[in-house]
């Protein structure tokens, strides 16, 4: 690996270890995000120096937060993993799911708390009203990613 690629990917890891991800997982991020092409689990422990099982572990979890996609290739039965088109979309719907979630969770026990619970029943509110916000901004802050990719797909500017 390229000394700027690998002090990238080294510092991918250290900034999402800060965010509260695995380091090999931020690691591995950073490998893909950089990386021409999509990789094999065995091909990611040998670039990233780590076991095969600590890759499989971060690549799920980078998976489910939408920031890695899984890919096949025809008469290889393995599995391999690239960063996908847009994965800032991606993580963003998948945080929204998420919020989502909670504020079902919170509605249901807001409804369910016994009387007598006001404090408890005004904290799941403002966590509820929270979250709905959060829900209903990145719905805008979507659609204007999505218009800013346009507008740089136009000027044939990607750093737009």
């Amino acid at each position: 690996m390229e000394g700027s690629v690998q002090q990238f990917v080294e510092r991918m890891g250290l900034l999402c270890e800060r965010e509260g991800m695995p380091r090999g997982a931020g690691r591995m991020f950073g490998l893909l995000l950089v990386g021409e092409r999509a990789y094999s689990l065995d091909e990611l422990a040998e670039k990233l120096q780590a076991s095969k099982a600590s890759v499989s572990t971060n690549a799920r979890l980078l998976e489910s937060l939408g920031l890695i996609e899984r890919v096949s290739s025809l008469g290889d039965r393995r599995d391999f993993y690239r960063v996908g088109d847009d994965p800032w979309e991606r993580m963003l719907r998948v945080a929204q799911g998420r919020w989502t979630d909670m504020i079902q969770l919170f509605d249901e026990a807001r409804e369910s708390l016994p009387a007598g619970r006001e404090v408890g029943c005004a904290r799941l509110c403002g966590a509820a009203r929270f979250h709905r916000l959060l829900v209903d901004r990145v719905e805008g802050l979507i659609q204007e990613w999505k218009e800013t990719c346009r507008a740089a797909r136009r000027v044939g500017d990607d750093a737009a």
